[in-house]
C-alpha cells in the first residue's frame, strides 16, 4: 500500500496538467465516411477555440469511428455537428464541432453519420478529374481551341479599343472610390435606421391599410350620395314642371320685387344713417324717467286739434278738472289743456 501510494504522489507531481485534463475531460464519438486524415492527438475545436483531442480512429464496418473528448465546461447540443478540416497549411487535420438542437449530448454518445462531414482530399480531387477527362473528346477540343483562336485573332482590332474603356472604366472607378465608400456607409446607416424603425414602418403600413379601408367605404357612401342626389333632382325636375304655372307668376313677382330693390339700394342706404340718429333719439328719451318724451315732426300736437274735436263733436268736461264729462262744462277751452286732458298731466 505504501509503494501505490508512494508511486501515486509520484505520478501526480510528474503531469498533473495530464491527470487533471483527464478528470475533467467528457469522451464522445462521431462516425464519419472515411478519416480524411484524421489521427489521434489532433485538435478539437469548437468555434476556432481547441476544446478537446482527438483520442482515437478506428475502422467500424465501412465507416470510420473517431473518439475525443471535450472539456466538461464546453456543452454539447443533442444534434451536434462534426466535421473534419484542414488546420495547418501543412495539412495537419482538425476536428471541429458546431453544437445545435435544444437536448444535450451526454458522455459516450456517438453522433451519427448523418450529421458528419469528410474533407476533399488532393487525391479523390485527381481522381474524380481522372474519371471526368477521360471519356473527352480531344479532338473536338482542340478543334474548339483552335476555333476560339481564329475568333480572337479576327475580333483582335475591336478588342484594343474595349480593353481601353475597361482601363478608363477601372480608373474612373478608383478616383470615386472615397464616394463609393462613402455611399455604401450612408445606405448602410439607412439600413440601420430602417431596421429600428421596422417596427414603426409596419405600424404606418398597417394604418395606411386602415386609412385605404376607411376610404373605400367613404366612397362607397359619396356614390350612394351623388346617386341618391341625382334622384332627388329628377324629382324636384319633376315637381317644377308640374308646377310650372303656378312658380311662373311667383318668381315674376319676387323678380320684380329684386328690382325695385335693387333701384332703391341707394336710398335704403341713404336712410341708415338717419335711422340711426332716430333710434339714437328714441333711446335717450326712453331713459329720461318713467314716462317718454317724444317728438314726431310734421305732426301737429293733439291738444292743437283737441278743442276743434270737442266743438265738432260736442265733447264737454266736467265742471271740475278730472271729472268725467257732463253739460256743464264748455264746448271748448283756451288756453288748451295739456294732452287734450284739463288739468290732466304729461
Amino acid at each position: 500500500m505504501g509503494t501505490v501510494l508512494t508511486l501515486l504522489v509520484i505520478a501526480v507531481m510528474l503531469s498533473p496538467r495530464s491527470l487533471l485534463a483527464r478528470a475533467t475531460a467528457i469522451p464522445y464519438q462521431a462516425l464519419f465516411a472515411e478519416a480524411g486524415g484524421l489521427a489521434p492527438g489532433n485538435a478539437v475545436t469548437r468555434s476556432g477555440v481547441k476544446v478537446g483531442t482527438v483520442s482515437s480512429v478506428a475502422l467500424r464496418g465501412n465507416t470510420v469511428l473517431v473518439t475525443f473528448t471535450v472539456h466538461s465546461t464546453v456543452t454539447l447540443g443533442s444534434q451536434t455537428l462534426a466535421h473534419i478540416r484542414t488546420g495547418t497549411l501543412l495539412g495537419q487535420r482538425i476536428l471541429t464541432l458546431d453544437s445545435a438542437g435544444r437536448g444535450r449530448l451526454h458522455a459516450h454518445d456517438t453522433i451519427p453519420l448523418t450529421q458528419t462531414s469528410s474533407p476533399y482530399t488532393l487525391t479523390d480531387a485527381v481522381t474524380d478529374f481522372t474519371s471526368n477527362t477521360a471519356a473527352t473528346d480531344t479532338a473536338a477540343l482542340n478543334q474548339a481551341l483552335n476555333t476560339l483562336s481564329a475568333t480572337l485573332d479576327q475580333i483582335a482590332p475591336q478588342l484594343g479599343p474595349a480593353f481601353d474603356g475597361l482601363s478608363r472604366l477601372s480608373r474612373s472607378i478608383n478616383s470615386r472610390d472615397e464616394q463609393l465608400r462613402q455611399l455604401l456607409k450612408h445606405a448602410t446607416d439607412v439600413t440601420a435606421i430602417l431596421s429600428k424603425r421596422s417596427q414603426q414602418l409596419n405600424t404606418l403600413i398597417l394604418n395606411a391599410d386602415d386609412l385605404l379601408a376607411v376610404l373605400v367605404d367613404r366612397r362607397e357612401a359619396i356614390v350612394d350620395l351623388l346617386a341618391r342626389t341625382s334622384a332627388v333632382a329628377k324629382q324636384l325636375t319633376g315637381l317644377v314642371a308640374d308646377n310650372e304655372k303656378v312658380l311662373a307668376p311667383t318668381l315674376e313677382k319676387l323678380n320684380t320685387v329684386t328690382a325695385m330693390l335693387e333701384k332703391n339700394r341707394d336710398n335704403i342706404a341713404n336712410a341708415l344713417p338717419g335711422l340711426r340718429k332716430y333710434l339714437l333719439g328714441t333711446n335717450e328719451g326712453l331713459s329720461n324717467g318713467s314716462h317718454n318724451t317724444l317728438m314726431v315732426p310734421n305732426l301737429p300736437p293733439a291738444q292743437f286739434l283737441q278743442p276743434f274735436l270737442d266743438y265738432a263733436f260736442g265733447f264737454r268736461r266736467g265742471v271740475n278738472a278730472g271729472q268725467p264729462p257732463d253739460n256743464a262744462g264748455p264746448r271748448a277751452e283756451f288756453p288748451f289743456p295739456y294732452n287734450a286732458i284739463p288739468g290732466g298731466s304729461r
